[in-house]
């Protein structure tokens, strides 16, 4: 059936419905027959009084029809402006029409984004990519895709996922005619949330692939520094034996204090690799941080370049951390190079050093991106702060990895260092740069309360004691060492290899024993295991650990033990702790 049939019908059927209308009006209300001569009239009437029930039932059709279109128009403009997420309708790049959710995106209204162009709200560095998804080909009936940010009207930026469709104008705009102009159905989503979290993501597997790297170079370090402290204990033991035959203030004894001196910075260095690994809290003191950094300034003073200055903003009354001062030491100088060398050569600076006692809360640790994270509590800060050069966000993300400059190859550990002392201090640390306009390193130290620890002198009187000691080392030279250094203060030494070794000569001569000195890291049983199982023997002999300097020397994680000799050690040290234990 055509159109026209179909509407022949349905005016025959309207008729039909008038015909019938007007045949029950006319029963409500009959009229009185008319002459014959009347017949053509009364027709006529009837015709007009039809037409008029037809015009009437058409009139409330329409009128029907009307308020159904716009019921029906209503729901479309309040989902079309309630909807989650923006359509813009796009002719030649410029904005025809947009929702409310896309002007609400934007900081403005639908009004005023009709007839800008849509490149006008795209950030910058993203353009590009814009310009890409704008021209390229629609792949089929699949809308073009593409991510990028996009600016308000306030300049705050935002992520947004783009999706486009190619379309036409309706036909009563005559556009779908050979040269109409073409549209595109954009739809815009705000993603600034998912991709935060993908940062954030980012973040944590970068950390976590830190944390792993430090673990590995951590177990490497403690190694290497376990060998390295043996033989520097052996080497220290023998020089400062031959020290004690030979003539007092002559050549030999130059030669061996030259050698004792050599050996210390050896150790140092040893025990600087194990700061960078986060492994080297050696001495917990409680200390004063504007006294470190006083003292560190005025030695730094002397390299200084002439073109910068240093200003102090200490704090008054500023709580001791806890930490190592050398180790804090390092961390000042390490933070005072890399400020002096933000400025360019023979450019005018200024660095400001400034000291804060600090609490900070979770919802304050929160707030920061931390280069290396803390928890809440009550901290010693330092921030030394540059008006340099600045860095570019690319560089602060490798800023504390070992041998990363942007200077040369081979700056050495450099802040890196920082960051290792600062982890085995169980400090924070923030960076924040701007290009242009400088930088600021922050680091954090908790507050401690506890005594101050003091370092044995480099030379004693000489004492002596009557005794015996069993000395547990797997390592000979070692082991001979410290009988050398035992029989010159009068003790008579007994020595095992191990801790099997060990455990058998305590049973036999544990009541002659005034001491038993006891390496921890040991093949087979090591010093935990032979410590307990000498508990279980005889707990009333004092027992002492010898160990290297790392994290994990600082407590070996049992009770009972009656000290640590930290390897290597001078003789100083040696005796001291034997006065203080068989006293």
């Amino acid at each position: 059936m055509t159109r026209i049939d179909d509407l022949l019908k349905k005016a025959a059927e309207l008729r039909w419905y008038a015909e019938k209308k007007l045949e029950r009006d006319s029963s409500d209300h009959p009229q009185p027959a008319a002459p014959w001569s009347q017949a053509e009239m009364l027709r006529t009437l009837h015709e007009l009084a039809v037409h008029q029930v037809e015009l009437e039932m058409q009139n409330e059709q329409i009128r029907s029809r009307d308020e159904e279109l716009e019921a029906a128009r209503a729901r479309y403009y309040d989902l079309y402006n309630s909807a989650p997420v923006g359509y813009c309708t796009l002719s030649e790049g410029l904005i025809e029409e947009a929702n409310q959710t896309a002007a609400n995106l934007l900081g403005t209204t639908p009004g005023k984004l009709a007839g800008q162009p849509l490149v006008r709200f795209i950030h910058k560095e993203d353009q590009d990519i814009y310009y890409l998804f704008r021209n390229q080909p629609f792949p089929g009936h699949d809308p073009r895709e593409c991510e990028l940010r996009m600016m308000r009207q306030d300049s705050t930026a935002f992520w947004v996922h783009l999706s486009a469709m190619e379309g036409h104008p309706p036909l009563s705009q005559g556009a779908a005619e050979p040269g109409g102009k073409a549209l595109t159905r954009l739809v815009m989503a705000d993603i600034t949330a998912r991709k935060q979290d993908e940062e954030e993501k980012a973040r944590l597997q970068a950390r976590l692939q830190q944390a792993r790297e430090f673990e590995v170079l951590g177990n490497m370090a403690g190694g290497l520094a376990h060998e390295l402290n043996n033989l520097l204990t052996s080497i220290l033991g023998n020089a400062s034996l031959t020290s004690l035959e030979v003539e007092p203030n002559g050549k030999v004894t130059s030669y061996m204090t030259a050698i004792q001196t050599a050996s210390m910075r050896a150790a140092e260095l040893t025990r600087q690799m194990l700061a960078y690994a986060g492994r080297g809290k050696f001495l917990e003191l409680d200390t004063d941080l504007n006294l470190v950094v006083k003292e560190t300034l005025q030695r730094f003073a002397d390299t200084l370049p002439a073109n910068v200055t240093i200003t102090c903003d200490l704090s008054d009354r500023l709580p001791y951390c806890k930490g190592d001062t050398s180790q804090i030491s390092q961390v000042v100088v390490n933070l005072l190079r890399n400020a002096t060398e933000a400025f360019p050569p023979g450019q005018e600076g200024r660095i400001t050093v400034r000291t804060r006692s600090e609490v900070l809360d979770q919802s304050a640790i929160d707030g920061e991106t931390w280069d290396l994270p803390i928890s809440p509590g009550r901290f010693s800060t330092l921030e030394v702060i540059d008006g340099g050069i600045g860095m570019e966000p690319e560089v602060l993300t490798h800023l504390f990895e070992p041998f990363y400059s942007t200077k040369f190859t081979g700056r050495g550990l450099g802040l890196a260092a920082v960051f290792g002392i600062l982890r085995s201090h169980g400090g924070g640390l923030l960076a924040r740069s701007e290009p242009g306009r400088g930088s600021s390193l922050k680091i954090l130290f908790p507050v401690m309360r506890a005594g101050h620890s003091k370092r044995a002198p480099e030379s004693l009187p000489i004492w002596r004691h009557e005794g015996r000691i069993l000395v547990v080392d797997d390592e000979e030279a070692l082991r001979s060492r410290v009988r050398q250094l035992a029989e010159q203060l009068g003790f008579t030494v007994i020595e095992a290899p191990g801790g099997v070794e060990a455990v058998e000569l305590f049973r036999q001569w544990h009541g002659e024993l005034a001491t038993v000195l006891l390496d921890l890291d040991m093949p087979r049983m090591d010093g935990r295991e032979a410590f307990r199982a000498i508990q279980g023997i005889d707990s009333a002999i004092p027992v002492v650990f010898s160990h290297p300097f790392d994290s994990r020397g600082a407590e070996p994680g049992i009770e009972g033990h009656a000290g640590i000799l930290r390897k290597p050690f001078r003789a100083a040290e040696f005796q001291l702790l034997l006065q203080r234990v068989v006293a």
